[in-house]
């Protein structure tokens, strides 16, 4: 399995930002997908799910990264409620990567670790900005290019991790249009009315799905019981 880690690290790249790096993840994978005649007898018998999660699993934790310091640039200006919105996405991004990352263990390949982006937070506006251009790449494009690329394997654990993160990015792209849909003219008085009405936030630990109240019964998402929600504490 070590031997296919340069390939990606090298298609996806540390530095690149979360929305390019979704990018050069779908190239990586659709071409690792086109390889499996090259493989040795005996190799893995889901090569194109195994590159696929690895480096969707190296994608997500970039973004839960970045929104870790898109939180802290925020609550350095003054917008809680901003902060505690990333804090949160923060948190749901880090249930898709832990997700990803239980797949490979099920395929018995080696959690190696991640390298660490080079993260540059600008305003809190651009920051919403960038996290908006992200969000709608994965629900447009990288997920369900991704999904396609995965039916063939039809490895259904790593198929529905890939939905419940599809799904629970359609949440954050929704929370966040509330917000832009008012910049940038608005965007000083929409961001202290959050700061002001801004309520819990809940991530299910299965999926990941952001909520403000923990649906009654079952998650949304991925039918769990409602009891996988866990509280997120907003940022001190």
């Amino acid at each position: 399995m070590t031997t296919r880690r340069p390939l990606f690290t090298a298609l996806i790249g540390a530095q690149d930002s979360p929305p390019l790096r979704r990018r050069r993840l779908l190239q990586a994978t659709a071409a690792w997908a086109a390889l499996p005649a090259w493989l040795p007898a005996g190799a893995a018998p889901y090569p194109a799910t195994i590159a696929a999660m690895q480096a969707a699993r190296e994608t997500e934790t970039s973004v839960y990264l970045h929104y870790n310091a898109f939180s802290q640039r925020a609550a350095q200006e003054g917008y809680k409620g901003i902060a505690y919105l990333f804090t949160a996405f923060s948190a749901s991004e880090q249930v898709h990567a832990a997700n990803f990352g239980k797949i490979l263990t099920q395929l018995k390949v080696e959690l190696a670790p991640l390298p660490k982006p080079t993260i540059q937070a600008g305003s809190t506006r651009d920051n919403l900005l960038r996290a908006a251009e992200g969000e709608m790449h994965s629900i447009d494009s990288f997920y369900p290019k991704l999904l396609e690329q995965l039916k063939p394997e039809g490895h259904d654990d790593a198929m529905n991790a890939v939905k419940y993160a599809w799904s629970s990015e359609q949440q954050h792209r929704d929370k966040i249009k509330q917000i832009l849909r008012w910049a940038p003219t608005f965007f000083e008085k929409v961001a202290r009315t959050i700061d002001e009405k801004t309520g819990r936030y809940f991530i299910c630990q299965i999926c990941g799905s952001t909520v403000n109240v923990i649906p009654a019964g079952t998650c949304p998402i991925c039918k769990f019981p409602s009891a996988q929600y866990r509280g997120i504490e907003p940022p001190a």
